[in-house]
């Protein structure tokens, strides 16, 4: 390669002529286009006699018409700005030309505008735009030509693709570019011109948003503030015309310089009006920087004069800057013409209104109270020097067993041993003093890795009298400001946090070398995040308040008021700021206006948290009366629902007002839910007249297309509750209605019409739109019409295969090796599983039916939801949607369901939104989420003895559930028959199909409880939940289901201490039993829990399982066998059947009928455990093997260990805790699962290593 290089280099210079390049240049050039030898010999001479000398121009259509992407491949892509890979494969020589390439082109720009001429830059341009084929072309600018847009890219983005440099590099590699350089060489072609070259420098066209930012290495050119400045009236008449990604790039850039930005304050304005809401939130933040008094003027000229919405968003600027603009706002008020807009202005001039009526609260905070920080005694030295010599032994222990693994693995692994080598050079003397120099102050050490370690091990450091916050500082102390809070107060005795106040946390802080401590703090109240943070330890608002009032401007640049100072790629959350707000005893007068904006604006995320934060405000209600009168439906249903929350008796007036003139259906069912929920009698609304005539009203309207599938026509006749037929077109209407509100929640209106039909009707009507709603969103195609279409795809897939094979199946048949027998009847079966599989549609659009499907009956809404989850769990929308529906619901079992739902579901939000309906619940009924589980459990219509009566005609026919929890049906006579008997001439027939029905939705709901309630006690026996022995007597042991189950436990009666007093079981005849069988009685005020083998003697619990023996009584579950594992003090993990052989699917089927899940899954589509929440205790049991990945294939697995953490979902971010933390009998139980899941293995294989996929 370089003798031919050399060569055509030597026959360059000698026919340069006037085209003189240096031949170092030519060097660069020629190892550039060396690649194209493998096209043609005598291409890449060509090519380069083109650029060099304008010769042979040809050679660009020869490269345009090449049949495949080879040229672009051995160049190494040039020009890409993204993703991009084309698809010709190298050789192993022709990658490595490619790599000298790619090189030499990185190499080429560092010098390019002096070593080349503009026209060869040009022509060099033109090579790379046809070599490409303009393949990987990322359009910038509709007008820019495409080869300068290869050397833009190319130059600045894709040839530091191959390097390993930083921004600051990258700018220094490129130093001689300028943008002055830059609007020379494309100014060189004359239809080229300065407003296109400017759009090309901000636009970015096609490319995709993850990489807008690598181009922005042009405004760090030492020339960029200089051009834009001499450039001022061109920027100012070209930005407004480009697109909203091309002015927040802009944004972004004179955003960083204060000089330029009060230069452009017109500029700005104009893009705070602008019709994006991102550009006008971008330039919003700069108006804080910007010359108040100008400002005013331009945004004053725009209230007048500018198109309908800049007049609008003019006036929401006005108010926000200030009472000093009230008079604009007035005079503009006056003179506008356009409705729309005037409501606007005085939406704008009404905030400022509540301005006036606030006087702005005087926070006297109190001195800061310094925490005392004691020096840790030199005593502490031999203990560092104690745990190092530890850390050795471990470290030498884990060395000599990976070298002793190494021998059968088919991967060396060299970690342990290099971790041992690297501990024995330490020289732990000295490390020792400057560890504890660094904990007492004296000097800043980062401490990772081995000295974190060896300071804190075993938590000696942690139990020191004098051991405290500020130390714990220290040692979390990092350059990047990033703190594991979690860690950080785990690390201390609750007494050295209890009472902090983060201004208290601030100042240590700052003692401990952070930069920007109060930023710090405040980003962990005001940023989303995703595990524990500050804001989970300092929860008392009297320790947070003072902060933040020392701080306001985080909650300035969180409402975008100011911007954003940390980090581009994340702001402070609006949301988390209005809730630090709601702590404060008064709102900040600064924040009102932009609070009255979110209350009643476009955001439906922050519109309720504003309003209940401006709730504390006098006379806020008229607010919220006024915003009636805006023309936007939303706006006025969001004040109506505000009105309704607010109670305040003015609102009565003003939404009759309204109701009177208000043509929107959806805006009228809000005012009448409303106007009840303020007390008022809307049954004149309600009556079959009124409902008939707004019914034929509603019909008129358009239906919305995404409800067109269902049909009216088919919907059941039910009865108002006095028996009367009800129109058919007012429960049509409701339908719609409920479709139109688009909210699976029944609103009280809704909940009104539905209490207006008898109980039958209710269920009916409710079943039906359930069932409909279901149907539509689970269609997939026959199997007749996925035969077909498989039969017709198959051939066509099959000979893909076959390239599949050809092309990859020798170097990869692991993934491809299958493909080289696989038959057409294969490829059919595969495809008719996959067309089987696929949705036909979705009902997630027509959500809002299911605002009248609450009635639906327990028992059967359950079972719907049931198989709805199970078969389609990865509709999670349509779930949270279902379930919500039943949110008002008081029936036990959907209680039941949702209280289930809320301690273990597969999918995180649904499970979190279980726990928010249940909360709900609890709080709707004053109970605690254990009382509500208590006291909602469903009896199956069993009365106090266990006896169900049948109203059968003339009978009355009872059943029981007999010893194997079968139904037992008995004739009036007391005869036991085997099913229920024909109707008897004169029995009223309805009264014969309630009994069949209530009979049916008995064993039904028998089998859901028994199910449900074995689950929550085992879950109560882990998590050693206790009762009073006064609830669980009245609902447990008197409930006619429960009670048969609690007869197959053991339970423990505690003092109100804890103390166990002694062990009973409920015996069937209603007694108490101890071990000697004698008959005990409960104290009243004792405690009562499930027993377990660890709680009690081992004597006892063989005593109790011969008890269960000698009654013939089955145990409800394991509660006496299972033991704790033995571990270390400070374990966190149990591995002692780590290595045991399976496969991933044995492994799949016995873990998860233990009630475990899959993790969440990671890069590549990896996961490597299985998790098993316990939300009662917020605890998760994990269980780790060698991993596999989704969708799953039978591979080899081998079992790892048990651990623990404090999430419900585990990822890799998640850290264990310590094993002696956990609830003994849960530790006892989940480890007996591990072994479970051993016992399915194999056995141990010493060779286990050798036998993973990974």
């Amino acid at each position: 390669m370089f003798e031919s290089i050399k060569n055509r280099v030597n026959q360059f210079i000698n026919l340069q002529g006037q085209n003189t390049i240096d031949s170092e240049t030519l060097a660069l050039l020629s190892t550039i286009v060396e690649p194209l030898v493998e096209v043609n010999a005598s291409l890449a001479n060509q090519v380069l006699n083109y650029i060099v000398n304008g010769q042979n121009p040809e050679v660009l259509l020869t490269l345009q018409q090449q049949a495949t992407d080879k040229v672009c491949a051995l160049l190494g892509s040039p020009g890409t700005y993204g993703w991009f890979w084309p698809s010709s494969e190298l050789t192993k020589a022709q990658e490595k030309l490619c790599k000298a390439s790619q090189n030499a082109r990185y190499k080429l720009y560092i010098n390019i505008f002096s070593k080349l001429s503009r026209e060869q830059t040009i022509r060099y341009g033109k090579f790379l735009e046809a070599a490409t084929q303009q393949r990987n072309y990322p359009q910038l600018s509709k007008n820019t030509p495409v080869w300068f847009s290869y050397i833009l890219v190319d130059g600045l983005v894709t040839s530091f693709n191959h390097q390993h440099f930083d921004d600051r590099q990258k700018k220094s590699h490129r130093q001689t570019w300028t943008i002055a350089e830059l609007k020379q060489l494309y100014l060189s072609e004359s239809e080229n011109n300065t407003e296109d070259f400017i759009a090309t420098l901000f636009e970015r066209g096609d490319v995709n948003s993850y990489h807008h930012d690598q181009l922005n290495v042009l405004f760090k050119f030492s020339d960029s503030v200089v051009f834009f400045t001499e450039h001022l009236q061109l920027i100012r008449a070209v930005l407004p015309k480009l697109s909203a990604t091309a002015q927040g790039i802009f944004l972004e850039f004179i955003a960083q310089h204060q000089e330029l930005l009060q230069l452009q304050t017109e500029l700005i304005i104009i893009l705070a009006l602008s019709s994006s809401k991102n550009v006008r939130e971008q330039a919003t933040v700069l108006l804080s920087h910007l010359d108040e008094a100008e400002s005013q003027q331009h945004l004053q000229y725009f209230l007048v004069n500018g198109e309908s919405k800049q007049r609008s968003f003019a006036a929401d600027l006005l108010a926000r800057l200030g009472e000093q603009n009230r008079e604009i706002l007035q005079q503009a008020a006056e003179s506008e013409k356009l409705k729309s807009v005037q409501v606007n202005i005085l939406s704008a001039l009404q905030r400022l209104e509540t301005l006036e009526q606030v006087v702005d609260m005087d926070y006297a905070l109190s001195e800061i109270t310094e925490i005392e920080t004691q020096q840790i005694p030199e005593s502490f030295i031999p203990v560092i020097i104690e745990n190092y010599q530890a850390l050795l032994e471990k470290a030498k222990q884990r060395a000599e067993q990976e070298i002793e693994d190494n021998q059968t693995a088919s991967y060396k692994s060299t970690w342990a041993q290099s971790n041992y080598k690297d501990l024995q050079k330490l020289k732990i003397e000295q490390v020792s003093q400057q560890l504890f120099a660094a904990i007492n102050g004296e000097k800043k050490t980062r401490m990772h890795g081995y000295n974190y370690n060896i300071i804190t091990y075993q938590n000696k450091l942690k139990n020191l009298v004098e051991y405290s916050l500020e130390h714990a500082l220290r040692l979390a102390y990092n350059e990047r400001g990033w703190i594991n809070w979690d860690e950080l107060f785990k690390s201390l005795l609750p007494k050295n946090y209890e009472n902090l106040e983060l201004r208290q946390l601030e100042l240590l802080m700052r003692n401990a070398g952070f930069t920007r401590p109060d930023r710090i703090i405040a980003v962990n109240y005001l940023e989303t995040n995703y595990y524990e943070t500050l804001s989970s330890y300092v929860t008392e608002d009297k320790n947070v308040i003072p902060f933040f009032v020392e701080h306001l401007d985080f909650i300035s640049e969180a409402f975008g008021l100011i911007a954003n100072r940390g980090n581009s790629y994340s702001g402070l959350d609006p949301l988390l700021a209005i809730g630090v707000l709601k702590r404060f005893p008064q709102v900040p007068k600064q924040f009102i206006p932009r609070l009255l904006e979110f209350a009643l604006g476009d955001s439906k995320r922050l519109r309720f948290d504003a309003q209940e934060v401006l709730r504390k405000l006098p006379d806020i209600h008229l607010r919220a009366i006024e915003a009636l009168e805006n023309g936007k439906q939303e706006i006025r249903i969001t004040a109506i629902e505000w009105l309704a929350r607010l109670q305040h008796p003015t609102a009565v007036s003003a939404l009759y007002d309204l109701l009177k003139k208000e043509k929107k259906e959806i805006v009228i069912a809000a005012i009448l839910t409303a106007l009840e929920e303020l007390g008022e009698d809307i049954s004149v609304y309600l009556s079959a007249e009124a409902l008939l005539k707004d019914a034929e009203k509603g019909l008129k309207g358009k239906i919305l297309s995404s409800f067109a599938w269902f049909d009216l026509s088919y919907l059941p006749q039910v009865q108002w509750q006095d028996g009367t037929v009800v129109d058919a077109k007012i429960i049509q209407w409701w339908v719609i209605l409920a479709d139109k509100l688009k909210d699976p929640i029944p609103n009280a209106l809704l909940q009104r019409y539905v209490g207006l039909l008898n109980e039958k009707s209710q269920q009916t009507l409710a079943l039906y739109l359930l069932q409909s709603f279901i149907h539509q969103d689970t269609r997939n195609s026959s199997l007749e019409e996925a035969m077909d279409f498989a039969t017709k795809e198959a051939p066509s897939r099959l000979q893909q295969y076959h390239r599949y094979w050809k092309d990859y199946g020798h170097r990869y048949p692991e993934y491809y090796g299958h493909y080289e027998h696989i038959t057409l009847e294969e490829v059919v079966e595969e495809i008719k599983r996959e067309r089987l599989a696929i949705y036909l549609g979705s009902a997630i659009k027509s959500k809002g039916m299911l605002a009248l499907t609450f009635k639906t009956q327990g028992s059967v809404a359950v079972k719907l939801l049931q198989d709805y989850m199970k078969q389609h769990y990865q509709r999670r929308a349509q779930i949270e949607a279902m379930l919500s529906s039943f949110s008002i619901s008081d029936d036990p079992l959907i209680i039941q369901l949702l209280l289930s739902l809320s301690r273990r579901y597969r999918t995180a939000s649904v499970q979190n939104l279980a726990k928010q309906l249940v909360e709900q619940i609890a709080e709707r009924n004053e109970w605690s989420s254990d009382e509500l589980a208590d006291r909602t459990i469903p009896t199956a219509s069993l009365d106090d003895t266990g006896v169900l009566s049948l109203e059968y005609g003339s009978r009355v026919l009872t059943a029981y559930v007999d010893d194997k929890d079968k139904f037992v049906l008995k004739n009036e006579d007391g005869k036991m028959i085997k099913a229920l008997p024909a109707a008897r001439q004169g029995d009223d027939e309805s009264l014969i199909k309630e009994a069949k029905s209530l009979f049916s939705s008995s064993k039904k709901e028998f089998k859901q409880v028994i199910d449900l309630q074995t689950q929550r006690l085992y879950e109560a026996m882990c998590s050693e939940r206790v009762w009073s022995s006064t609830d669980w007597q009245e609902y447990l042991f008197a409930h006619p289901i429960m009670k048969r189950l609690i007869q197959r436990l053991v339970w423990l009666e505690l003092s109100s201490e804890g103390t166990i007093l002694q062990s009973f079981r409920p015996s069937d005849d209603g007694s108490l039993l101890n071990l000697e069988d004698d008959e005990i009685e409960l104290a009243q005020d004792s405690q009562i829990k499930v027993a377990h083998g660890v709680l009690i003697s081992a004597e006892d619990a063989e005593a109790w399982q011969a008890h269960f023996k000698d009654y013939k009584v089955k145990f409800l579950f394991e509660q006496m066998t299972h033991q704790l594992p033995v571990f270390e003090a400070h374990a966190e993990i149990i591995e002692d059947r780590k290595g045991w052989l399976t496969d991933t699917f044995t492994l799949r089927g016995v873990i998860t009928k233990l009630g475990y899940q899959r993790a969440s899954i990671e890069d590549g589509g990896s996961f490597d455990s299985y998790f098993k929440p316990f939300s009662q205790i917020g605890l998760s049991a994990v269980i780790r093997f060698s991993g596999s990945y989704v969708p799953e294939e039978n591979l080899a697995a081998v079992l790892y260990d048990l651990s623990f953490e404090k999430k419900n979902v585990r990822s890799w971010r998640e850290s264990s805790m310590s094993l002696a933390d956990v609830p003994p009998v849960l530790l006892a139980e989940t480890y007996a699962d591990y072994l479970k899941v051993a016992d399915a293995c194999s056995g141990f294989d010493p060779e286990w290593q050798k036998k993973t996929p990974w």
